[in-house]
């Protein structure tokens, strides 16, 4: 279960990542993105549930008020990468590095996003879109209850449950 808060001093997305927790940077995060994997999958299958908030939260330094009052998001992605290194992330905005759809590293990406709320879980597969075949270094996976959880923006009760995360191959 991944529920998006307000937190002390900042919006806090509920999320949950392949890779690992850094350190905390004042109140921004640093995040290491990757696992190591070799394989070419074509999906990746998930049970998910969702609820919806609406977004109550932004941060005047993203520009993302043009939001608020409208229904969250849900958003998970699943990328392939033949990066040297695991990709680090880092929220602060003087030195924000978010993950990048258009890095030429990515082999392969899927995504979805969902506003819609949903008391029952449904299954899902995200499908990889390759970009080209090279062997693959790292996966990420990536799911969080508030789609601009990277902006501090979002709906405070948004709420993503996951279950039996399974990748598919043809």
């Amino acid at each position: 279960m991944l529920e998006s808060k307000y937190i002390v001093l900042k919006f806090a997305a509920g999320n949950i990542f392949t890779g690992t927790y850094v350190r905390t940077d004042g109140t921004d995060g640093v995040l290491s993105f990757g696992r190591p994997f070799t394989s070419y999958p074509t999906k990746l299958r998930i049970n998910y549930k969702y609820t919806s908030a609406t977004i109550n939260r932004t941060n005047s330094s993203y520009g993302y008020e043009y939001l608020e009052g409208r229904p969250d998001s849900c958003f998970i992605y699943v990328a392939l990468t033949d990066w040297d290194a695991p990709r680090e992330i880092r929220t602060k905005p003087k030195e924000q590095q978010l993950f990048d759809t258009k890095d030429s590293n990515i082999i392969a990406y899927g995504e979805f996003t969902s506003g819609t709320t949903s008391s029952r879980y449904q299954q899902l597969d995200v499908e990889l879109e390759y970009r080209n075949y090279r062997t693959p270094k790292y996966l990420v996976i990536v799911c969080t209850a508030s789609k601009y959880g990277d902006y501090f923006a979002g709906g405070e009760g948004s709420t993503l449950w996951l279950d039996e995360f399974e990748l598919l191959y043809d």
